[in-house]
Parts: structure tokens; C-alpha cells; sequence
């Protein structure tokens, strides 16, 4: 395993060894910056099989669900039930609007991190005829396995999934090239993630955004649930953004932030939203 400092530094300095985390897993706190972020992460190799998403994710959605079966199925049942009776999914509600705003004749939209390609075919769908077809779905995902997914499920709408690490799928695409990028549930999976950020940024035209969802760690409820907070997964989460890093990083990338509400970073709530432009 690779040991790393915080991304936010150019060279190591003092960590402090937080308990969260199940051996051999390190998770550390740069004391200068704030950061929270695994020490020694899966290689990227590893994250095309070994650790892949769709891997890592069924085997906590079981451990969660022989944990704490009663709050796993109550907590289930409430995002069923905003996702098909409230119909709210803010991320997509973001892109719609990014998309809509976009002066473009041809409007391309990336999202990295893409997993089976649902956030992107659910744009598409959601898209008014005139807008669709104008819109470009890409997609970047590490997982060869989910990869090949979202390419069957783009290639329908004229568009392609890149499988490989980030940074080096951002190199197939040019400067200036996207009208909106979309990072949901991505950042806290890369190790690279103020490299990925500049590179994002340099092939965003101006006056394009960056849609970004992350989970919360100064959220009340990591405060109460510990190690069992449902933002912790070992060890694909190697980042662990607060409002003021996640900041810290876009402005070191040379992004400028649009938006981020009380409500985008509710404290209440795991996860928080950020939108940022050039």
C-alpha cells in the first residue's frame, strides 16, 4: 500500500491517527489544513476489480443491514420515498438546471465517477426534446465492470464512458470542452483530488459548472454515530470533506464557487452540494 499526506499540502506535515477506522486502514487528520483522508488507499488497479464500487458496496449494504436491520429499513424506505413519491434528487435537479442555462448548441456534460451510467441516462430522459438534443452524455469510471455498463447505456444517447483512473481519462477529452461536469459521490473516491479538480477545470468552458456532492464530515451525525456513521466506507472513501476543505481545495484548483447554501451544506443532513464555474 502507498502511503499518502494530505491533498491539500505539497509535503507531509502533522497527522494526527483518528480511531475510525478497521485495521489495516489508516485514517489520519492533517492538523494544518483539517483534512481527514486515508493514509494508505487501495491502488487504482485495485479499484478496477478488487475494490470496485459495485464490490464494496454490496458488502456494506450487508454489513449495515445485519448491524442495525431495523434503522438500515427505515432509512431505505425514506430514500425510496423521496426518490419515487417526491421525485427529489438534487443532483440531478442541479445538472437540469446547469444544462438548461447552457448557451451551447452542443451541451457536454460529464460525469465522473459515472457508476452504471444511471445519473446520466436519468438526465437524458428528464431533458425537454429541444435540450436533448443538444446534450452529450461522457462519463469516467475506474470499475470495468460498471464501465461497460454506462457505455451501452450512453452510446444510446450519442455519448461514451472513458474506463480508466481520472486524471488519465480527463486526457481524451480538450481545453474548454465541457458545459457541465458533475462529481456526485465521486471526490471522497479519489486519491488525486485536487489534480482531478484542475484538470476538471481546464477542460470546463467559461461559465460552465462543476456540480459537486460529497458527504458531510462535520455533519451532527458523524458526531453521533462514531465509527458507524453511514459516510464512512472502508476503504473506497479516502477523502472526508468539511465545508471549509472542500472550499479550501476548489479555490487551490482556481475554481469560483456559485453556490453553496445553508441548505447545500446543511448540518443535519450526510452529504453536502457545492456548485462551482471557472
Amino acid at each position: 500500500m502507498t502511503m499518502r499526506h494530505s491533498p491539500l499540502l505539497a509535503q507531509a506535515g502533522p497527522e494526527t491517527e483518528l480511531d475510525f477506522a478497521p485495521s489495516p486502514w489508516r485514517l489520519k487528520q492533517c492538523q494544518q489544513t483539517g483534512f481527514v483522508f486515508l493514509a494508505n488507499p487501495p491502488a487504482y488497479s485495485e479499484l478496477e476489480e478488487t475494490y470496485a464500487y459495485e464490490r464494496t458496496f454490496a458488502l456494506e449494504t450487508r454489513a449495515r443491514r445485519a448491524a442495525e436491520p431495523l434503522r438500515y429499513a427505515v432509512s431505505m424506505g425514506l430514500k425510496r420515498f423521496r426518490n419515487r413519491v417526491l421525485r427529489r434528487n438534487k443532483t440531478l435537479g442541479l445538472m437540469l438546471d446547469a444544462i438548461a442555462n447552457s448557451p451551447s448548441q452542443q451541451i457536454n456534460v460529464l460525469d465522473v465517477g459515472c457508476g452504471w451510467g444511471s445519473l446520466l441516462s436519468d438526465t437524458m430522459d428528464a431533458l425537454p426534446p429541444p435540450l436533448r438534443a443538444r446534450a452529450v452524455p461522457h462519463g469516467i469510471e475506474i470499475s470495468r465492470e460498471l464501465a461497460q455498463i454506462s457505455q451501452r447505456k450512453l452510446e444510446a444517447f450519442g455519448g461514451r464512458c472513458v474506463h480508466a483512473p481520472s486524471l488519465d481519462a480527463m486526457g481524451e477529452f480538450g481545453p474548454d470542452f465541457f458545459d457541465v461536469i458533475v462529481m456526485a459521490s465521486y471526490l471522497e473516491h479519489e486519491i488525486e483530488p485536487l489534480q482531478v479538480l484542475r484538470a476538471a477545470r481546464a477542460r470546463l468552458k467559461t461559465g460552465g459548472q462543476l456540480i459537486v456532492k460529497v458527504p458531510n464530515y462535520a455533519c451532527v451525525n458523524r458526531r453521533l454515530r462514531g465509527a458507524r456513521w453511514c459516510g464512512f466506507r472502508w476503504p473506497d472513501h479516502v477523502n472526508y470533506f468539511t465545508p471549509a476543505t472542500l472550499l479550501g481545495m476548489s479555490y487551490m484548483a482556481g475554481l469560483r464557487l456559485v453556490r453553496m447554501s445553508f441548505r447545500d451544506r446543511n448540518p443535519l443532513s450526510d452529504n453536502m452540494y457545492a456548485v462551482f464555474s471557472r
